[in-house]
């Protein structure tokens, strides 16, 4: 079980989930809206850098709302309330990761009465090809949203086909946004292989764009499942620190331990630059600002080194 590092603010209700149970069938499928239809798409994102991207592209012809949107809720651990499953029931698109991270999205989707009549984007499976038990944390991949802006244009084309170009052309435009991160990503990238180490994994996608080669998989994993790194993968990243083996520390600083923050301490010591990332987006900044202020911090230890 991972390790818990949030406070949760919200509180199941099992009898709410209960309500609203049916016995539909729980494919996904799409269904039609109606073209003259003033009434706005109503869209459920489990993740607020997922609503983000589906308030873009759908524009004046959707209504989103993003469950979980303050960055001290842990999305493994959060517990869906009466009013998350009256949304998702009313919601005709749901739009989350997949791939175990927010599984309480599965259980409330099956428990709607109207499961046959949504579709569902599952951000890691659908798009990303992540099966559960490999990294979910597939936001940090900067091709993954502008992949998910394509595929919300195509779902909503399908509900609403008379605004099928506007879609596009936001999701386009949405993409286009997206220039200076991945301008960003091919100006730190590194000619070649660079080892870092890390906290966790939520980093690692975008340290493979970048080229940085994780040097302590193992000691990150367990720590991202909430058990004990090995004696052995303790010593080994030690070693990377004390030795400056490695160009940069990667900690995610929403979920850190005392094995962690000795090793943080560690680094600090050796002069181990340290780049400080989040898991869940911070307040007060978009998905774009949020990368680009971690890239920024990772540029400012490569040309320390």
């Amino acid at each position: 079980m991972r390790k818990k590092w949030y406070s949760i603010l919200a509180v199941g209700c099992t009898a709410s989930l209960l309500l609203l149970s049916g016995c539909a069938d729980t494919s996904k499928t799409t269904t039609s809206a109606p073209a003259n239809s003033d009434n706005k798409i109503k869209i459920v994102a489990a993740e607020n850098f997922y609503g983000e991207v589906a308030k873009v592209v759908g524009g004046n012809r959707v209504e989103v709302t993003s469950i979980l949107d303050n960055p001290d809720v842990d999305p493994h651990d959060y517990e869906p309330t009466a009013d998350t499953s009256k949304l998702v029931n009313d919601a005709q698109v749901i739009v989350y990761n997949g791939a175990g991270y927010d599984a309480w999205m599965d259980k409330v989707i099956k428990s709607s009465s109207s499961t046959n009549s949504k579709s569902s984007i599952l951000v890691a499976e659908d798009i990303m090809g992540v099966k559960e038990g490999e990294n979910e944390h597939v936001w940090y991949d900067p091709t993954t949203m502008p992949k998910l802006a394509i595929k919300i244009a195509d779902d909503l084309s399908k509900l609403d086909p008379t605004h099928k170009e506007d879609f596009h052309q936001r999701a386009q435009s949405y993409i286009k946004s997206l220039d200076p991160l991945k301008e960003k990503v091919q100006e730190l990238k590194q000619q070649s292989a660079t080892n870092i180490d890390v906290s966790e994994p939520v980093f690692d996608y975008m340290a493979k764009a970048l080229n940085l080669k994780i040097n302590n998989s193992k000691f990150a994993r367990a720590i991202d499942e909430g058990t004990d790194p090995a004696p052995s993968d303790i010593a080994a990243l030690q070693n990377d620190l004390k030795g400056k083996k490695v160009q940069l520390f990667v900690h995610n600083i929403q979920n850190s331990t005392p094995v962690v923050d000795n090793i943080v301490k560690l680094a600090n010591s050796n002069g181990t630059p340290i780049v400080k990332v989040t898991e869940t987006e911070p307040k007060g900044k978009n998905y774009l600002q949020w990368m680009m202020d971690q890239l920024d911090d990772v540029a400012k230890a490569i040309d320390s080194k």
